[in-house]
């Protein structure tokens, strides 16, 4: 069925090309090297060093740059899917968060020509899903806005709570509606999840890797049924993924 054959996918043997892709990317060099670069919706220009693909490395914490670059992949994939036109999935960056919620208040003018159709080429409140990596001081976790279903959930691989966050996203939606649309919407009721069935990390260091893989498969509409043992796969799949699609 089409679940297995996502699951498939997401799991693939790496094949010779991307082993290639990933013996080069974390080969001996300077680390301020570019070994891949793009533009990205909603991003821009983005370069992914040596530096960043160490991060990839076991037991290593993933940094900015390297969310940022995957999830400019997944952004590339899903304009792809949606043939250039509105897609179903809109994908912030790491510093989203940061504009947001600068010097510690809500601020919605500063990110309020994030999203405007002329930045983007598109509506994101008219988009299903809005997907927000959330860098909690040493812990990565997601954020997803379901504007359809009118909840916000938090996937936390440590099981964790930030009932703060959730209101500054509900408040963040009505803010976009008004300035967008012009429209009153109370998004202060919508539904708040905290789910507990998802993949949970078993060390220190892999929250990163299952921030990015929530993402991947939340937005594709694949069930989040990966492990811990998956993970170093995915910190290598990550790596020539951002490879194939970086052109440097």
């Amino acid at each position: 069925d089409g679940v297995a054959a996502m699951e498939a996918e997401f799991l693939a043997p790496l094949d010779e090309q991307q082993l290639a892709d990933i013996d080069a990317a974390t080969a001996g060099g300077a680390t301020t090297e570019i070994i891949a670069s793009g533009t990205f919706t909603g991003q821009g220009m983005l370069e992914m060093t040596r530096k960043d693909v160490a991060t990839m490395a076991t037991g290593q914490w993933l940094n900015d740059e390297m969310v940022n670059f995957t999830i400019g992949c997944m952004a590339e994939r899903e304009m792809r899917r949606s043939g250039g036109q509105q897609p179903r999935v809109h994908f912030f960056s790491t510093f989203f968060l940061n504009k947001l919620r600068g010097s510690g208040r809500y601020d919605y003018n500063a990110v309020r020509r994030w999203t405007t159709v002329k930045k983007l080429g598109y509506d994101v409140l008219e988009c299903d899903k809005v997907i927000i990596p959330v860098h909690q001081g040493i812990h990565w976790v997601l954020a997803v806005i379901d504007l359809k279903a009118q909840c916000v959930s938090y996937l936390d691989s440590l099981l964790g709570v930030d009932r703060d966050l959730m209101v500054t996203l509900k408040r963040w939606v009505g803010d976009e509606f008004h300035n967008k649309r012009e429209q009153a919407v109370d998004a202060s009721e919508w539904t708040v999840h905290f789910p507990k069935d998802v993949p949970r990390q078993m060390n220190g260091c892999d929250c990163g890797v299952f921030m990015v893989k929530y993402a991947d498969y939340i937005a594709r509409g694949c069930p989040l049924t990966f492990h811990q043992r998956n993970m170093e796969y995915f910190r290598k799949r990550i790596v020539a993924d951002a490879m194939a699609n970086g052109v440097n």
